[in-house]
């Protein structure tokens, strides 16, 4: 029974990763980060993979919505800034799934919830991610400086 469960799991992965695709490809400004190597569909699993939760994400409307993709981001973000902070190692993917919580935290809500609480966790949660980019970009200068240094 639990390998059926793992299994409707990594089906549900799959569904999350193709629904997180279509709604990155629909964003034209994210399209230049995806010039290099790694692809829209490579980043799109990996968010899936980091991302994902059972409850929450089974049973996501199409298209997702822009408190579904912050949140998801968000969720992304904070673990690889975690591994940023103490491994100061991240692959491609992984950078870019940094970059694309920065721009998602940039963009305004298209339908305003109902309920202003949700307005305003949505608003704390993006200036949450745009303070933490900040810190983690003065980080990366920081250590930057340090490696360049130690050539001296």
């Amino acid at each position: 029974m639990t390998f059926i469960k793992a299994l409707g799991a990594q089906w549900n992965k799959g569904k999350l990763a193709q629904q997180l695709e279509q709604a990155l490809l629909q964003e034209s400004e994210i399209h230049s980060l995806f010039i290099g190597a790694t692809t829209i569909t490579t980043v799109s699993n990996l968010i899936a993979a980091i991302g994902f939760r059972e409850p929450e994400t089974q049973g996501q409307a199409l298209p997702l919505t822009h408190e579904f993709m912050l949140t998801i981001l968000f969720d992304c973000f904070r673990l690889l800034m975690i591994k940023q902070i103490e491994h100061d190692n991240l692959s491609q993917a992984e950078h870019l799934i940094i970059q694309l919580a920065k721009i998602w935290a940039t963009k305004e809500i298209e339908e305003k919830p109902d309920n202003e609480v949700c307005l305003t966790q949505y608003r704390e949660l993006q200036q949450q991610i745009l303070n933490l980019t900040e810190q983690l970009d003065e980080l990366n200068g920081q250590r930057r400086r340090q490696k360049r240094n130690m050539g001296r």
